[in-house]
């Protein structure tokens, strides 16, 4: 396969067709799609391979990296392409991420998405708020820049940091973050938004504890450090 579609999911099967209705319509044919959850869900409207949740390690606030990485090793695609469950996208959109890969193969690139209350795209809940207007439709950004919930990363760039921090599992939220930081720090790859590749996805919330045990607010600082001394860890 050329792309891989990486989905993690706990939401079940509505989450995930509203995903796979998208899918269906795709023009660019020549991908896989990966689901990642703790139980292999029934009615899903695509094929998919299914990746099961690792089990938490004590302390384990939750389980994205490893199972992040767990879906990497499984991945047949050159490029890897990240979608949130609960999100719809336009028919061109894997079409839009193969394109940026292979006009720049050294390319990590973030489409971009509102919010909406539910599955019918009427009321919108969230404006993305990385749009701008007077940059044009595809330009340079930082790495902080790219959102994991819709965007493409080649898979040799993942592999040349080692995989997802699984450390981070203490914690929640950095699931691409400390990804992308890695892959900045070696300098072989540059970041860029796609502001014609849309998406839209469902207003959900976030797990009990969210705000205190996010990593963004102290634990990554912390391995920040560590990546500098060496950004590769060892899990791909």
């Amino acid at each position: 396969m050329k792309i891989s579609v990486l989905t993690p999911s706990n939401r079940g099967t509505d989450a995930l067709n509203v995903v796979a209705r998208a899918l269906m319509r795709q023009t660019f044919t020549d991908f896989e799609w990966l689901i990642g959850s703790p139980e292999k869900e029934k009615d899903i409207l695509v094929e998919f391979n299914h990746v099961s949740d690792p089990r938490k390690l004590p302390g384990d606030y939750w389980v994205l990296n490893k199972l992040y990485n767990r879906m990497l090793k499984r991945a047949t695609g050159e490029l890897i392409v990240s979608i949130q469950d609960n999100t719809s996208f336009a028919p061109d959109a894997l079409e839009k991420f193969w394109f940026h890969y292979k006009e720049n193969p050294k390319s990590i690139v973030s489409g971009v998405g509102n919010k909406f209350l539910n599955d019918n795209f009427a009321t919108q809940t969230w404006q993305d708020p990385r749009e701008r207007i007077d940059m044009g439709s595809f330009y340079e950004c930082n790495f902080a820049d790219i959102e994991g919930n819709f965007c493409s990363v080649p898979k040799k760039a993942i592999k040349e940091v080692g995989g997802f921090d699984e450390h981070l599992d203490k914690w929640g939220g950095m699931d691409w973050f400390s990804v992308l930081a890695r892959i900045s720090l070696k300098g072989n790859y540059r970041f860029f938004l796609d502001q014609t590749n849309k998406s839209r996805s469902v207003e959900h919330g976030r797990y009990d504890q969210w705000e205190e045990r996010n990593a963004i607010h102290g634990p990554y600082q912390e391995r920040a450090e560590e990546y500098i001394k060496d950004p590769v860890l060892k899990y791909l």
